[in-house]
């Protein structure tokens, strides 16, 4: 597990090989834990009145998240490529994710917004979905887009 972890950021941006379940989902589940154990603690100091502590604590989370786009997107494509689809479904899904989340920050009209939060739950489904899918050996020309 430690290995899929440094796994995760010494192939920060290969873009091109193959992540199996274990190399993708690694990292994202010790990055769940680590940002809600570090929100925690910001809450926690936020609270007992230690606002410098929760400030700094949420600038970290912040760079943290920063630092994360990259490889996260490059294991993505990676682990779609190991699953049997082609990489560039990965980058739609993630833009679409990206553009529906800024569009529902915009409008202001609720059953739109409804509507945006329904498709970005639909597409968060079809990612998790195929980063679950086992390792297929398929040559690039038998790709699947979904």
């Amino acid at each position: 597990m430690l290995e899929a972890y440094k796994d995760f950021w010494r192939r920060y941006v290969d873009f091109k090989g193959k992540s199996n379940r274990v190399a993708f989902w690694t990292p994202v589940l010790i990055h769940i834990i680590v940002i809600f154990l570090v929100a925690l603690i910001g809450i926690i100091s936020f609270i007992s009145g230690g606002f410098i502590i929760s400030v700094i604590l949420s600038a970290i989370i912040g760079i943290f998240g920063l630092a994360m786009i990259v490889p996260m997107i490059a294991v993505t494509m990676r682990r779609f490529y190991d699953a049997g689809r082609k990489r560039i479904t990965a980058i739609i899904l993630i833009i679409f994710s990206i553009v529906i989340n800024i569009l529902f920050d915009i409008i202001q009209v609720n059953s739109i917004a409804i509507f945006l939060n329904i498709i970005e739950l639909i597409s968060t489904i079809i990612l998790i979905y195929i980063t679950l899918l086992p390792s297929k050996h398929v040559a690039e020309e038998d790709l699947k887009w979904l």
